[in-house]
């Protein structure tokens, strides 16, 4: 799908020769999905608010290529979706740029798609790889995620995201004490390449976002101090030791032990402990069947099952279909994404 995003300027080109150079020059950004299983804190008395914990995987993934345009205007080649969004991320990343730069167009195209409003984190990866390309072809390659989300204005509250893109793996973020802070990044680890994560996702029904998340959060107010020490007993006792050392039945047992701490939180503004009352009955019925691992990303409705092998991965989505879901979910196993996202710079002809 073809759409064009117009702004009368001319871009500066001193002469042919470069301009044919600069014109033909091609960034591609891949980036995989960012699973959030939940805050650390919300609007506490004192101390930093947000924090969490999530994960970096490789499926759904977003792959863009951008270059300079020398029609007088930007294109942008995606989903209908998509679009607002890319318009938005090259027009807050161009105000960044210094001087003339700030009269160049950029050709956008995207290549694979990570899903809106599922608990992916689409908007943050879409924005930053988006700033990174454009970034690169201004001559910047080497700005951090943290800089770039500053330019296209993501991580207002989590920054899992953000600091996933530059690292992939496991994250913890710390939470942040000023609006204007992106929360810092306090543990960071590769995730066992071998642990897969079967993610499920009711069909026709979306996540809330934007506004709709900003307001859930005003309406239930501050998060108790205990609740936050629990959340935070089992990260640091329980959820990165196991994941340090391999540790499967602990890393496994303590998520969906936090998953349903989270979820009872927020159950008033999302309808219960999951987004989706079919996924609290899912959940039921993996327990009852001895698997662990159980967590809702972000607000859902995708739930994330962590397995330890393919192999328990099949058997598990089997479980799922032979039990009456396969009309109500998508099922997708998919990979820990241990390193961050990918960027390739060539000169087309």
């Amino acid at each position: 799908m073809l759409k064009i995003h117009e702004k009368n300027c001319v871009p500066i080109i001193q002469s042919t020769s470069k301009a044919i150079s600069v014109m033909s020059r091609e960034v591609s950004v891949t980036t995989g999905s960012r699973l959030h299983w939940g805050l650390l804190s919300l609007a506490p008395a004192t101390g930093r608010e947000f924090g969490g914990i999530g994960l970096m995987v490789d499926e759904p993934s977003l792959m863009l290529s951008a270059r300079l345009s020398s029609t007088g205007q930007d294109t942008i080649i995606c989903s209908e979706g998509c679009y607002s969004k890319v318009a938005a991320a090259i027009d807050a990343a161009r105000r960044s740029l210094a001087g003339p730069l700030r009269e160049r167009f950029f050709s956008v195209e995207l290549h694979s798609e990570i899903p809106l409003h599922c608990g992916f984190g689409s908007g943050t990866q879409l924005s930053l790889a988006v700033a990174k390309a454009i970034s690169v072809l201004s001559g910047e390659p080497a700005l951090s995620s943290v800089e770039l989300a500053q330019r296209v204005q993501r991580g207002a509250r989590s920054a899992l995201g953000v600091h996933g893109f530059d690292s992939g793996g496991f994250l913890v973020e710390g939470g942040k004490r000023d609006p204007a802070e992106i929360s810092p990044l306090v543990m960071h680890a590769d995730f066992p390449e071998d642990w897969k994560i079967l993610l499920i996702t009711p069909v026709n029904q979306a996540g809330i976002s934007g506004i709709l998340e900003a307001d859930a959060i005003q309406q239930l107010g501050p998060m108790p101090v205990a609740v936050t020490e629990k959340l935070c007993r089992l990260v640091l006792m329980q959820l990165m030791p196991a994941v340090l050392t391999r540790d499967f039945a602990g890393f496994s047992s303590g998520l969906t032990e936090f998953g349903h701490i989270v979820g009872e939180f927020f159950s008033p503004a999302q309808g219960g402990i999951f987004a989706h009352p079919r996924m609290v009955e899912l959940e039921k019925l993996l327990i009852s069947k001895g698997i662990q691992g159980i967590a809702q990303t972000s607000w859902g409705p995708t739930l994330s099952v962590v397995c330890p092998s393919s192999d328990n991965a099949e058997k598990v989505s089997s479980t799922i279909l032979q039990n009456g879901y396969g009309e109500l979910c998508s099922l997708r196993t998919v990979n820990p994404l241990n390193h961050g996202a990918r960027i390739q710079s060539s000169d087309g002809a």
